[in-house]
């Protein structure tokens, strides 16, 4: 192109003529072979060196490469095969070069972009290699350029497509729980979906077995084997999910399959204090799980809970046990579901409980009497009517069924007679065990009879008392009962109340008392015709300490008694002594046995005393009474319970000794026993 001498000339080749411009000095020190080149193309590129006199003469180490630089051509993008969600992955951007000489030496470096934004890379190399870290689509491009800065264009844009397992996994409608009830209600169809490349295939599950293939769950019309937990499993290629837990409840009623006494269902015979088992057994308790009641018509026997099966048992069979049986299982889900037991009990015949033990009658003579009789026994018994001595009434009876154990045997007694009284037999007869007699004693009216089981129960207070008595005969004539009070340091007897005869054990609360005093009180009976000719008594205490001992009982009636004259101010100094002894622990006549405290003191038997007119106690004479005081300290052990009649009585039975004790008697323990009477009806 240019060539120079030492003289500092030089020739310039003709095709570059116009292009070059020689500068050099080569006298200078150090020389200088220097030329600018214009207008350079890509022809111009090679290597160029420095000679004098020609290429005979070259100039070690002076030379030139020239590198003619082009744009890089337009990249292409290899991506992924399959790229996979959080796995590594590498994208390699592809370009050549079109810079001369080819070996001009030049280095292409790279620049990323992701969805059209610069990727900070930490290599300028080719290959970009990442961590997928997104499910959703990118676009990736590149462009390369050289060290001279010349850039290649854009590659065309990679799409990259992250496949990924299941996330997302979710049910519409998003409802976990359904409870429907057995043949009425479905539950809504469920259609199961997850997000995930490549599209996931679907599998619903009962407990741990397929229930179905495919997104949707369709439950026809619910049915109890639908009750369970239900799942949905999403699966691709790359894992499974399962969505939360659909919980289906089917409600539906028990099925009881049978019910039975000793094995036998619907009617069983037994004999009476046979023992019988009865059994309920159900196919299926139900959901929820039922309850099972065993019943005697309304009256529940035994239950239990979240079982198939219930069991009571009779150990001994009675003739008021007869009757229907029934099992029933219920749990809110529809109508209880029942069955039923007939049991009957063979037994023979005993008076009814609401028949007194004495079967006594009154009337007058040329009076009419309606005797009846309940009697109870299975089968019906038939009934006889007899007497040992003569008698003018007809003696047929009748009888009539009360219910299918019960029946009344009835006679009608008319215009009685002398020979009429006395007493009559009533044979009954069912085939079981024999027949039955009983005596039926037909009297004159008179006065009641005494009271019977006059007590004190245990349950007093500061200010009361609890009394209770059987009602005796009432002669013939409706009777009321009167009860009369005192403390026991006085002389005054107090009405406290009268009752009417109810035909069973009377309770009353005597009220108004002073805590911690000694109470005795009187009971007797009256009717039209007259009193009774007894009184019946008891003694007890008020709870808590002594208060004083003047103030009487509150009555709610009028005050009956009476003084004797001249002794009434000996008789009360010689009463308040009396207590103060008694106070201290000093007792009557005899000294009681035993270390009991006096709040123990319940319940005597009663000891009845023949005096008429008035009690003894309004004629207690000091000499008489308390000739033998013991003056030996004893604590208070026991307060009596006894009878007295209203005449006078003897000294030695008017006094608290000698007198025998009986249990106490509770309230619980205390059972009603009724009496008829007739005079003219029934």
């Amino acid at each position: 192109m240019v060539a120079s001498t030492i003289n500092n000339q030089h020739q310039t080749a003709p095709n570059y003529t116009a292009r070059v411009t020689y500068t050099g000095n080569l006298t200078a020190i150090p020389k200088i072979m220097a030329f600018d080149l214009r207008s350079v193309s890509r022809s111009d590129t090679g290597n160029y060196i420095c000679g004098m006199n020609g290429l005979s003469d070259i100039i070690p180490q002076c030379g030139q490469k020239l590198v003619v630089p082009g744009h890089p051509t337009k990249p292409g993008v290899n991506g992924l095969s399959v790229p996979v969600y959080g796995r590594q992955g590498t994208l390699t951007c592809i370009s050549t070069s079109t810079s001369v000489p080819a070996n001009h030496g030049l280095t292409l470096t790279y620049t990323w972009q992701r969805d059209n934004t610069d990727i900070t890379v930490t290599s300028p190399g080719s290959p970009y290699t990442f961590t997928v870290s997104s499910r959703d689509s990118h676009s990736y491009r590149c462009r390369a350029s050289e060290s001279q800065g010349l850039e290649s264009e854009w590659s065309q844009v990679y799409v990259m497509k992250p496949q990924y397992g299941h996330y997302a996994v979710t049910l519409q409608p998003s409802t976990l729980s359904y409870t429907r009830r057995e043949g009425q209600e479905s539950v809504p169809s469920i259609l199961c979906s997850a997000t995930c490349r490549p599209a996931c295939t679907y599998k619903w599950f009962k407990g741990g077995t397929v229930h179905s293939d495919g997104a949707t769950l369709t439950l026809p019309v619910a049915d109890r084997s639908q009750t369970g937990s239900y799942k949905c499993q999403a699966s691709n290629t790359h894992g499974t999910d399962n969505s939360s837990s659909v919980s289906v409840d089917v409600t539906y009623r028990a099925s009881l399959s049978m019910f039975t006494a000793n094995s036998i269902s619907g009617s069983v015979t037994v004999n009476e204090s046979n023992q019988v088992n009865f059994r309920c057994q159900l196919d299926s308790a139900g959901n929820p799980r039922s309850v099972i009641r065993l019943l005697n018509g309304t009256k529940e026997l035994t239950r239990a809970d979240n079982s198939l099966t219930a069991e009571y048992r009779l150990e001994s069979a009675d003739c008021r046990q007869r009757g229907n049986y029934s099992c029933t299982a219920t749990n809110n889900i529809g109508a209880p579901v029942s069955q039923r037991v007939e049991l009957l009990v063979n037994c023979s015949p005993r008076v009814a409980e609401s028949v007194p033990t004495q079967l006594k009658y009154a009337t007058g003579l040329g009076g009419n009497v309606n005797v009846s009789v309940s009697v109870l026994a299975y089968p019906l018994p038939t009934f006889t009517w007899s007497r040992t001595t003569s008698t003018s009434q007809d003696l047929t009876g009748s009888s009539s069924p009360v219910s299918d154990i019960s029946v009344t045997a009835r006679l009608h007694l008319t215009n009685l007679q002398q020979q009429d009284f006395g007493d009559y037999s009533l044979t009954v007869d069912n085939g079981v065990r024999g027949s039955v007699a009983y005596t039926v004693r037909i009297v004159t009216e008179g006065p009641p009879d005494v009271p019977t089981q006059f007590r004190v129960l245990d349950n007093a207070t500061t200010s009361s008392v609890w009394l209770s008595w059987l009602p005796g005969f009432n002669g013939g004539h409706p009777q009321t009962f009167l009860i009369e009070c005192r403390q026991f340091a006085t002389r005054t007897w107090t009405v406290y109340n009268s009752h009417e005869d109810t035909g069973e054990m009377l309770i009353v609360e005597v009220t108004g008392l002073k805590q911690g005093d000694i109470y005795i009180f009187r009971l007797h009976a009256k009717n039209d015709y007259e009193d009774s000719n007894r009184y019946v008594f008891v003694e007890t205490m008020t709870a808590g300490d002594p208060q004083k001992l003047e103030t009487p009982c509150t009555s709610t009636g009028v005050i009956a008694g009476s003084t004797v004259g001249g002794m009434l101010l000996t008789l009360l100094i010689v009463g308040i002594v009396l207590i103060v002894l008694f106070r201290q622990g000093y007792r009557i006549g005899n000294i009681l046995k035993g270390t009991a405290t006096r709040n123990s003191t319940r319940n005597a038997e009663t000891v009845e005393m023949d005096n008429r007119g008035y009690s003894s106690l309004d004629q207690i004479s000091g000499p008489a009474q308390y000739l033998h005081l013991e003056t030996e300290k004893q604590q208070y052990s026991q307060l009596k319970i006894y009878e007295n009649t209203k005449a006078d009585a003897a000294v030695d039975t008017s006094t608290y000794e000698g007198m025998t004790e009986t249990p106490p008697v509770t309230y619980e323990s205390i059972s009603a026993s009724t009496y008829q009477n007739t005079v003219e009806h029934s």
